[in-house]
């Protein structure tokens, strides 16, 4: 039987070579997003899957009690003492390990100087978590204070060709740490993402010697550790979490006003894919990320679908017989079911090759996407998901052939085998459901005009970010990051470079959306407000063209008299109450232990992203904090000046990797995101307006070739083209532009809830519908003209014969 369902659906579709082409692509052009979307969920759900007994390894997470919404603020991190806690008092649990987030800074070798951002890590790291040393000693790696294990690609950059384990590195102001092993490339992928881990057991001592504070290990220290609980039994995450819960209300003090904390435990394969928190260990693409893809790979397949069940009930007619003599025949309905499934199934099947096709350029583009290279997530295939991809096939057959299977099951024999006119004519309700393929129609383009208005919204939006002013030079200004160099011999070394006018230092670029900040206050009985500030050295106001609007500069001369100035911002004049700019300077503010004397007021300028409002800002000399400096060079050579500066570099720290460019391309990288999803929207939405077009012209062409007859007897009475493609194309127009008028407003309300989010908006106006119309009022017209060129130049002789 099933053979001969194969046999009889290669048949048809190879007579109704049009129809099969124009559902093989349509169907394969959306397929072939579904399965990058496929692809990329199904590498999500992969992560820690490579950890022994992963379903009873939980992470303790914290948040603010009453703040647990989807979008209120989750820490990945918890109290260290915890752990010891659970150990000493709760059977339930197996094993623990802990992370610390403070191991961060440079490494040094004798061969290079890395910067990392590492973890200290117990010595129960490796028997909780799947990691594995591929040389050392796991039992013992990380006992010993002042052992540091090493990733695989960290071990050979620091010591190239060489046995890593038993060498030596240096870690900033900490000492020395004797290599103890290296860690294997684990064999899936982790949320737990490093260079180098330290032993836990160095903290104390870190402690004694003041380079750490004692707040590491207190109670109240949720910020800086990671606990990873094993249970005995996954059964006892309840009882944990009502355990640490009760813990931390004993042990933890609040001030009045503070809610207090609630820690939950969060299953180790749920991190991700999974909400995303603050402090996490590194970065993927958190659950509602993922969803947004998986909406856009299901409107794309609905597309396809619609246009699948659109020409399969236009064929409808056109195979009554065909059902009415198989009925006579003795074929029950379930057996028409599966005949037109099985063509529905096979069409898929010969869609999914196609679609494989394009799922490989697209996956490339997708890795290449800078958002997601930047973050480290890259798909690569393996057989597993290529079965997901024959499973998804077969049920795309099924959905989008099932309607029209069904429907075509229930035509009556007798009445079919009279002819598709009189079928047509005496089954009115055939005859509603065919009007039925128009509105379904109507959804994609509303669809397609929907997906259309985002892309040119966001690109917009992302123009608009990039080319905005934000009050400061960002064009003639290079960065480079000066590591641990005394500023001194930064400023002498590139001060002497010709083309170098001037140079400042910063703790941080400004408008990429860091920023450092602490409570200040007026007077020392005031509500503290957070001041946000730049470390920066005198230069700094020159260098960035800031304008200074009220007091003066900060003195040139070097002394820690400097360090007690501020300049602040209009903003921080208003915050703060002071009447007027002028009548800041001079006055105080208290930070903390600190009081600072204003000495200047700049202008307002974006020195956070433009997605903010500005907020109140200070300048503050503080020359240990200064991270980057900056080359006012002004006018020059892009090209010439990137190698230029890196070639000095190389010859004043060989042993550091150079990091530098402009400050503008270091801006523009923050709105990158936009683009890259504008890009993403634009692969889609291009494919599903294909999808669309493809739909039109197959229910444009089987219309045309119905309504044969009546061209001819048309053309016959003098009919021209002109007229002919009025007649016959003004049914189209009007559901067009009624989808144009339903869908518009739609999108431009949708859009705009993100839109009112921002603080700074490129303006919506009229050539966003204009070019949207456009695009769609051309596709439109090209394949209604095209059509009626095609049937209105046949010879009506011919055409008058047709039945």
């Amino acid at each position: 039987m099933i053979k001969n369902y194969l046999k009889v659906a290669l048949r048809n579709l190879r007579k109704h070579k049009y129809f099969t082409t124009l559902n093989v692509f349509g169907l394969g052009l959306s397929m072939s997003i579904c399965l990058v979307i496929i692809q990329l969920i199904f590498d999500h759900y992969q992560y820690d899957r490579f950890h022994p007994e992963n379903e009873q390894i939980f992470r303790v997470t914290t948040s603010c009690t009453g703040q647990e919404g989807m979008f209120d603020e989750v820490y990945a991190t918890s109290s260290y003492r915890f752990k010891e806690e659970l150990q000493e008092n709760y059977s339930f649990l197996s094993e623990a390990t802990q992370l610390n987030n403070s191991f961060r800074g440079e490494i040094r070798s004798e061969y290079k100087i890395l910067d990392t951002q590492s973890f200290f890590a117990d010595e129960n790291f490796f028997n909780v978590l799947g990691f594995q040393l591929e040389s050392g000693n796991q039992e013992t790696a990380l006992m010993e204070p002042y052992s540091v294990v090493l990733s695989r690609k960290m071990a050979d950059l620091l010591f190239p060709d060489q046995n890593a384990v038993g060498q030596t590195v240096d870690f900033e102001d900490h000492g020395n740490y004797k290599v103890t092993g290296v860690v294997a490339t684990p064999p899936g992928n982790t949320h737990i993402q490093f260079d180098a881990l330290a032993s836990f057991s160095t903290i104390p001592v870190l402690i004694d010697k003041e380079i750490l504070g004692e707040r590491q290990l207190e109670w109240g220290n949720i910020w800086d550790n990671y606990n990873y609980l094993k249970l005995s039994d996954k059964s006892y995450r309840n009882e944990a979490e009502i355990a640490i819960n009760k813990m931390a209300t004993q042990n933890i003090e609040m001030d009045d006003d503070h809610p207090g904390y609630t820690f939950r435990l969060e299953g180790i394969n749920e991190i991700v894919p999974g909400r995303p928190h603050s402090n996490e260990l590194g970065f993927t693409i958190p659950n509602f990320a993922l969803a947004f893809f998986g909406m856009l790979g299901i409107i794309v397949l609905i597309t396809a679908s619609i246009n699948y069940t659109n020409l399969s009930i236009a064929k409808a007619l056109t195979r009554a017989k065909e059902v009415g003599i198989r009925k006579i025949n003795g074929a029950r309905k379930s057996q028409i079911v599966n005949q037109f499934l099985t063509e529905s199934i096979l069409t898929a099947f010969l869609s999914l090759l196609f679609a494989v096709i394009i799922y490989q350029f697209l996956i490339r583009s997708f890795n290449e996407i800078w958002i997601f290279s930047f973050i480290g997530i890259s798909l690569e295939d393996t057989p597993a998901t290529y079965l997901y991809f024959v499973l998804f096939a077969l049920f795309v057959g099924i959905i989008t052939g099932i309607g029209p299977s069904i429907f075509l099951s229930r035509i009556k024999a007798l009445k079919s085998l009279k002819g598709s006119g009189d079928y047509r004519r005496k089954r009115r309700s055939v005859l509603a459901f065919l009007t039925g393929k128009r509105t379904f129609l109507s959804i994609q383009f509303c669809l397609s005009i929907l997906m259309l208005v985002t892309i040119l919204i966001l690109n917009r939006q992302a123009k608009y970010f990039v080319n905005a002013t934000y009050g400061f030079n960002e064009t003639e200004i290079f960065y480079i990051n000066k590591f641990d160099h005394d500023p001194d011999l930064v400023k002498q070394e590139f001060d002497a470079i010709p083309g170098v006018q001037q140079v400042a230092f910063t703790s941080h670029h400004p408008a990429i959306g860091r920023s450092h900040g602490q409570p200040a206050k007026r007077t020392k009985d005031q509500e503290p407000i957070t001041l946000y500030e730049f470390s920066v050295d005198p230069n700094y106001i020159d260098v960035m063209g800031l304008e200074l609007i009220a007091g003066n500069d900060f003195p040139k001369d070097v002394s820690s008299e400097n360090e007690k100035f501020l300049i602040i911002n209009e903003t921080a004049v208003e915050t703060y109450g002071f009447e007027s700019v002028n009548s800041a300077i001079g006055e105080i503010l208290f930070l903390d232990t600190l009081s600072l004397q204003i000495i200047g007021v700049i202008k307002d300028y974006n020195w956070e992203p433009h997605l903010k409002n500005i907020r109140p800002l200070s300048l503050r000399i503080r020359p240990d904090r200064y991270e980057y400096a900056y080359l006012k060079v002004g006018k020059t050579d892009i090209i010439e000046s990137k190698e230029k500066f890196e070639k000095a570099w190389s010859e004043f720290d060989p042993t550091r990797e150079y990091e530098g460019g402009f400050l503008n391309e270091q801006l523009d990288l923050t709105y990158q995101f936009f683009f890259d999803i504008g890009n993403i929207l634009t692969y889609v939405g291009m494919i599903a307006l294909s999808i669309t077009g493809l739909g039109f012209l197959g229910m444009v062409s089987f219309e045309m070739k119905s309504r044969t007859k009546e061209i001819g007897i048309r053309k016959v009475l003098g009919a021209t083209f002109k007229s002919l493609t009025m007649s016959l194309s003004k049914g189209f127009i009007i559901m067009i532009v009624v989808s144009s008028l339903i869908s518009i407003p739609i999108a431009l309300w949708i859009n705009g809830l993100w839109i009112d989010l921002l603080a700074y908006k490129a303006p919506t106006d009229a050539s966003i519908v204009l070019l949207t119309c456009t695009i769609l009022f051309s596709i439109v017209g090209l394949v209604i003209l095209s059509q009626v060129w095609i049937n209105a130049n046949k010879n009506p002789s011919e055409t008058l014969r047709t039945e």
